[in-house]
């Protein structure tokens, strides 16, 4: 018998977005790849009309971007006032995380929430 193995069209690890107590937003290796950080360093977050959540990437920094910095192999964003106005409160001891998923817009991805009670 003869199989067609059908390869992952995934990132191998789990694209998520976490809320850090320090009021960052860190990337996890999968969002690293999906989010394609190491060209794209700059994003913007926004609502659609039903309010879904959405982070977009960008190469080039306008009045509107986060900045996406690194520390070693690390990378995140500064955004106690995004986090504030989100109503998210970032010094809790539950995690918040957003998870990543594709959109048919090139650079925008969708952010699902959740909350992880302690």
């Amino acid at each position: 018998m003869q199989l067609k193995i059908i390869r992952p069209k995934e990132a191998n690890a789990i694209a998520k977005i976490t809320v850090h107590k320090t009021g960052k937003l860190g990337f996890s290796k999968g969002a690293m790849e999906i989010l394609k950080l190491e060209e794209n360093k700059f994003s913007k977050f926004g609502f659609n009309e039903a309010e879904d959540f959405f982070i977009i990437m960008c190469k080039e920094s306008d009045e509107e971007t986060f900045n996406v910095a690194k520390a070693g192999d690390y990378y995140y964003i500064t955004a106690k006032s995004l986090l504030e106005d989100l109503e998210i409160d970032y010094k809790s001891d539950d995690t918040t995380i957003f998870d990543i998923r594709k959109t048919e817009e090139e650079n925008m991805y969708k952010l699902n929430k959740r909350v992880i009670s302690k």
